[in-house]
């Protein structure tokens, strides 16, 4: 019987199972930025070595979060521009916003019919400050940020630190995500049950004998989970 759901952050509780770099690609073609989507994705990777040294983005909302993240993509793309780094924040925080009044009506439910509720996150050090800004932290007893305690996603050992915590054998602790490399693989690995969120676009699965639970949507586990 499962008793707790663990959750990924970034792609899963802030959208549908589209990754950041997916949804700034869509953003700067929106914008009519010409650029190639290498280029884009070294500008994004290059921001994200910078979130996870950076102490001013460790404490940060959304909103400061991003503001720094699109700063540091356009600073690599030597492309600051002030108006296109506001569209670009909002461009991407504006759906974020719709998807998490969803997930946090999703977390009350699964919180309300005795789910014990955590997130596990490859985080900034800010994953607890993103989960009170989405309103998420009244529905959860677990929030693990990598930066935080050390270890990284897709080391199961992150897992393992997860489960010690939320209590319980893993066999009756799903985790749900939307990265199979990083959250179904090595959940499974150390015996947990898998939801794999794989979004409106249609994905091979590497091994569906890892998943428990496919999900288009994630506000279609609760139906999965009756």
């Amino acid at each position: 019987m499962i008793r707790s759901i663990l959750f990924d952050l970034g792609g899963t509780l802030d959208g549908d199972g589209i990754h950041w770099l997916e949804r700034f690609l869509a953003l700067y073609r929106e914008f009519g930025v010409d650029l190639p989507r290498h280029a884009i994705r070294e500008a994004f990777d290059a921001a994200e070595r910078r979130s996870a040294l950076d102490e001013t983005i460790a404490s940060s909302n959304l909103a400061e979060m991003m503001a720094l993240h699109v700063q540091w993509q356009l600073a690599h793309l030597g492309r600051q521009n002030d108006a296109l780094a506001a569209r670009l924040v909002d461009g991407f925080i504006a759906p974020v916003r719709e998807a998490v009044a969803e997930n946090a009506l999703l977390l009350e439910t699964l919180a309300g019919r005795g789910f014990k509720l955590g997130v596990v996150s490859n985080g900034c050090g800010n994953v607890d400050k993103l989960c009170a800004d989405f309103g998420y932290s009244p529905f959860l007893s677990l929030i693990v940020d990598s930066r935080r305690v050390g270890l990284f996603k897709p080391d199961p050992a992150i897992y393992r630190h997860a489960v010690e915590k939320i209590g319980g054998e893993p066999e009756t602790i799903v985790m749900v995500g939307d990265s199979f490399e990083r959250d179904v693989h090595p959940a499974k690995e150390i015996g947990m049950k898998t939801a794999w969120l794989e979004g409106h676009v249609v994905r091979e699965c590497p091994d569906p004998a890892l998943v428990d639970f496919r999900l288009r949507r994630l506000s279609d586990l609760s139906a999965a989970l009756a």
